[in-house]
């Protein structure tokens, strides 16, 4: 069957599932694997971050996670959800066969993306008064809040790239992203050496060091993806140097999605978020390993969200389609998928713990904490990327409020009440913000999954 045939799909006749499950699966590992490359790319640069700061002082990782993963990462993840609806949109175009449609996708959010960017930037800046907020001590805030400010400006930067990678993956040529974050990494190594411990000539700026040299590696990788999408000859049969000539009520639909993407993604963040505000209360070896937790089993996230992104694409196709099976067929793939590749991830992290934690820290304090709650945050990880897998697959089907009205349930109403109550009242310390973390992750995976379940058996 062609990806573009219009006829429904012959009910689940064995050779008909065999030769799509074969399919998606082919389209899945070729779409996933730079996609997957890409965002593991990404992480690289947090883990590298993080590798380099904890070897130069446990205090300064502290406060480099504290920046990350309360204000920072909010940040981006509202953002990236703002624009989240640009790789299905794009999807679906190319699912009709119109490359000029899946042209004007990129066009019209080029200057969308660039007001986000600029308003998050204005919006953290007063960081130290949030970190305030959020109760964390004076000396906490002050030095987060200028890790946060510094950061900051990388933050139109990465809404660039972020814009140019989602309109390249709906048109499944994400191995250009891929080929970017490869030399985003190599600059971010070189510019921590001499930034973070002050080689070359350089002052030593410790954790601050690190933060500009993410900034400068932003602002490099916007210029190189934005750069490819104009002047590629591969992407001139999209006409992207033409307007787009839509008005702003014509693709409300999309920036719909975004919306509503973006306050999912924005509970998820702030109920983890709220983990490093826990954690900080606790201590600062806490709040440190809270950092060093999240670069261990980072690697199949980031995977499971380039699985994601594979799945969408392949599910809007279907969707576009109007194949009720072959849709529903290519969500279960990546969820199948996923389970496979994180599963075996979480056994590997299980065994040699201890080995993947000298990479990050050489702090006991720190090693001690994290070994013995191994198991719970390795499910922890396991269903946190399947529920984020399955959110995507939602979006594939263009579903709008639902995926944020599950996940904000699972994070906001269960999980954080959960990881507070296990850490302090109960007295589990930082092992119970992993059990909590744990009851949050596996709600939202079985709410999507029914969610997905009713879709795949009434949509289209």
């Amino acid at each position: 069957m062609s990806e573009v045939d219009t006829t429904n799909s012959p009910g689940l006749d064995p050779r008909w599932l065999r030769e799509r499950l074969k399919r998606h699966f082919s389209e899945l590992a070729r779409l996933a694997l730079p996609a997957v490359a890409m965002r593991i790319g990404i992480f690289g640069l947090a883990m590298v971050d993080t590798a380099m700061v904890g070897h130069y002082a446990t205090e300064h990782l502290a406060w480099l996670n504290l920046a990350n993963q309360s204000v920072i990462m909010f940040a981006l993840v509202v953002g990236l959800g703002l624009l989240g609806g640009i790789t299905v949109y794009t999807a679906n175009a190319i699912g009709a066969d119109d490359k000029r449609e899946a042209g004007r996708v990129w066009r019209r959010n080029v200057p969308f993306t660039i007001a986000v960017g600029i308003g998050l930037m204005l919006a953290v800046w007063p960081a130290e008064y949030w970190l305030t907020l959020l109760g964390q001590p004076d000396v906490k805030a002050f030095e987060g809040g200028k890790l946060i400010q510094i950061l900051a400006l990388g933050l139109p930067a990465h809404m660039l790239f972020v814009c140019c990678t989602m309109f390249l993956e709906g048109i499944k040529r994400a191995e250009v992203g891929f080929y970017v974050m490869l030399g985003a990494n190599l600059v971010n190594v070189a510019l921590n050496y001499v930034l973070i411990f002050g080689h070359a000539g350089f002052p030593e700026l410790g954790a601050a060091g690190s933060a500009w040299a993410s900034t400068g590696v932003r602002w490099f990788m916007a210029f190189a993806a934005f750069g490819y999408v104009w002047l590629a000859p591969s992407v001139r049969g999209y006409g992207l140097r033409k307007p787009h000539g839509q008005k702003w009520h014509e693709w409300r639909d999309q920036r719909h999605m975004g919306y509503a993407s973006a306050v999912s993604l924005a509970a998820e963040v702030l109920a983890f978020g709220a983990l490093a505000i826990f954690a900080g209360w606790l201590g600062t070896v806490p709040l440190a390993a809270h950092g060093v937790v999240f670069q261990v089993v980072g690697v199949p996230l980031m995977m499971s969200i380039g699985i994601g992104v594979a799945a969408s694409v392949r599910v809007g196709i279907a969707f576009s389609r109007g194949d009720k099976a072959d849709t529903a067929l290519a969500g279960l793939s990546g969820v199948l998928l996923n389970f496979l590749l994180t599963g075996a991830f979480a056994v590997g992290i299980f065994f040699f713990i201890e080995p993947l934690l000298d990479i990050f820290t050489d702090d006991q304090r720190i090693i001690a904490l994290l070994v013995p709650p191994v198991v719970i945050y390795c499910i922890a990880m396991i269903f946190d990327a399947s529920q984020m897998v399955a959110s995507m697959i939602l979006r594939g089907y263009r579903e709008t409020w639902w995926p944020t009205y599950l996940q904000g349930f699972a994070f906001i109403v269960v999980m954080l009440p959960a990881c507070y109550i296990m850490a302090f009242p109960v007295g589990h310390g930082w092992a119970g913000l992993m059990e909590g973390m744990c009851m949050g992750v596996v709600t939202s995976w079985i709410l999507q999954m029914a969610r997905f379940r009713f879709l795949a058996r009434t949509r289209l």
